[in-house]
Order: C-alpha cells, then sequence, then structure tokens
C-alpha cells in the first residue's frame, strides 16, 4: 500500500478556508492612526480666537486706561506754589525757543527804554504784566479777574509773550492754554478762546499805555472754530484791524472769504441786509488762533465802539 506524500490536515484546511477576521490590535492601531488627522483641523480656529479675545482685552485695557489718565488726572498746581513756579521756569524757557518769538525780536530796533511804548515804531515788546492785564492807571486796583487771577499760573494762561507794532496796529502773541482752559478732555473750551482775543482786541483799541478797562464792551464778536484746539500748548495769536479808525501806514487785508451768495430771494434773506446801528463809530478788529507749526484753527472777528 503507497502512502500519501503529503498528509492533509483537515483542520488546517478549514482554518484557510474560513474568512480571516482582523486582529483587535491592529483595528485599534489604525483608528489611532486616522483620529489625529480628523482632529487635526480645529486647531487654528482655536488659536484665532484666542488672538481676538487678546486683542479685545488689550484694547479695553488701552481705552480705560485712557479714560481715567483724562477724567481722573492729577490735581493740578495752585498758582503761586513751588511747583507752579518751577512749571513757569520751564514753559518760559520754551517760549523763548518758539520761532515768531525770535524773528520779532530779531525786528525790533533798540529803543530808550524810558519812553512810552506809543512813541515807538516798529515792533515793540510788551510786558505781560503790566500791559496785557495791568497798565499804570491800574496800580493797586483788581482789574482783569478772570485772565489774570482766576486763569493764572501755568494751568491757565500763565506764560505769554506779546508783541505790538505802531506802524500798522498789529498784535502778535505767544500765548500758552494750559489744562484748565479745557472743555473736553485736552481741548481747550471755546469761550475761553474768546475771552483771551477779547482782552487782545480790547488792548489793541486803548493802545500799550492805557487801561484795558477803560474800553467799554465790544458791541459784537464772531468766532469761527476751523480746528479743535487742543490745551497745554503754544498758539500763536495775530490781531489787526480790517475797517480802522486810527490811521495806518498799510492796512492788513481781511483775510476772510467772500460770503457765498444766498439761495433765498433778497426779500428774504435777512442776513444779508445791513442791520440799524447807533451813529457811533467802530473800529473792527480780525484776529486768528494757529498752532506753533501755522495750522489755523480759530478766526475772530470783534467790533468795538471808539470816542471821536
Amino acid at each position: 500500500m503507497i502512502r500519501p506524500r503529503f498528509r492533509i490536515d483537515a483542520a488546517s484546511i478549514l482554518q484557510r478556508a474560513a474568512p480571516q477576521r482582523r486582529s483587535p490590535s491592529r483595528f485599534a492601531s489604525s483608528q489611532s492612526t486616522a483620529a489625529p488627522s480628523s482632529t487635526a483641523a480645529p486647531k487654528p480656529r482655536r488659536s484665532r480666537l484666542l488672538y481676538a479675545w487678546y486683542g479685545i482685552v488689550l484694547f479695553g485695557g488701552v481705552s480705560a486706561g485712557l479714560t481715567v489718565r483724562n477724567f481722573v488726572g492729577p490735581s493740578l498746581p495752585v498758582p503761586g506754589s513751588r511747583e507752579d513756579r518751577l512749571l513757569l521756569d520751564a514753559l518760559a524757557s520754551d517760549a523763548e525757543q518758539l520761532d515768531v518769538v525770535k524773528f520779532i525780536r530779531s525786528q525790533i530796533a533798540p529803543v530808550d527804554e524810558s519812553s512810552d511804548s506809543s512813541e515807538r515804531n516798529g515792533w515793540v515788546e510788551l510786558d505781560i504784566k503790566t500791559h496785557i492785564t495791568e497798565s499804570k492807571d491800574d496800580e493797586g486796583k483788581q482789574t482783569r479777574t478772570l485772565t489774570g487771577q482766576a486763569l493764572a499760573g501755568s494751568k491757565g494762561l500763565g506764560v505769554q509773550r506779546a508783541f505790538w507794532n505802531a506802524d500798522t496796529k498789529e498784535l502778535v502773541a505767544a500765548v500758552w492754554i494750559g489744562s484748565a482752559m479745557s472743555g473736553w478732555p485736552m481741548m481747550a473750551h471755546g469761550g475761553g478762546i474768546a475771552t483771551i482775543f477779547e482782552d487782545c482786541m480790547s488792548r489793541m483799541v486803548a493802545g500799550p499805555d492805557a487801561s484795558i478797562d477803560s474800553i467799554p464792551q465790544p458791541t459784537s464778536i464772531s468766532v469761527t472754530y476751523a480746528k479743535p484746539t487742543y490745551s497745554t500748548n503754544f498758539y500763536i495769536l495775530r490781531a489787526n484791524y480790517s475797517r480802522p479808525h486810527l490811521p495806518q501806514a498799510a492796512p492788513p487785508v481781511d483775510p476772510e472769504p467772500q460770503p457765498a451768495k444766498s439761495w433765498l430771494p433778497s426779500w428774504k434773506d435777512l442776513t444779508k441786509k445791513e442791520q440799524p446801528t447807533d451813529t457811533k463809530k467802530t473800529v473792527e478788529i480780525i484776529g486768528t488762533l494757529e498752532s506753533v507749526d501755522g495750522e489755523l484753527c480759530v478766526r475772530v472777528k470783534g467790533t468795538f465802539p471808539v470816542s471821536g
């Protein structure tokens, strides 16, 4: 009897014929390797949300800090105190370095200081204490209580450099506008600016050696705020006669443009008609307030009654 060379094992045949099943370990490993591909996508979105949150927190913190700084600022120095004197000295040093101050001083001719300012020709530097807020007739009197006392010191109008031209009847002043002049944080109050112009125009009508309080109130003042005027800055004030009662060597030209043509009928346009006025003689003064860079901030026109 011939024996088969190979022995067929029935159990092994059945095992080979049966469908092969994946081992749990291989299936688990395939799931573990496929899982990161599905969860890796949301990562950029989460990072963007974090950056947006950080930006919101940073913006809120900066805004809150600026708000507290503007509305709850440090107390202002009392006029006459040691801190106020130190600030005035520093501001005075800065005023001496302004280009307009240097230029006009270079145009002043040397004269006898004992002579009156009204007798000098050309540019004359006015002493603030005796010409802008007081005069010889005001000795021992309380005058110009607003600009000379309430707004005195570094917080107000403590530092000024003023110049008067006797030939052209022109006034130029470098004016410091302190933080006490603010109506809104870091912005000068419009009424305070109008008060500065009223004082300067009254000085022009009175002359450099007369009392400002002897001048009547202006009959009209028109103020145009071209751009915001920020406090704690130096500004250049210029004023001259546009309709002078006093003779001038070279009358300045009114810088204001001609009014636009009205769309109303002539019988309805009351703004273009001359209103009835008194027969008193008046002078018209125009003024501008500029930044030290020459940027126009305020334009003013005032009318003052004069005698004679």
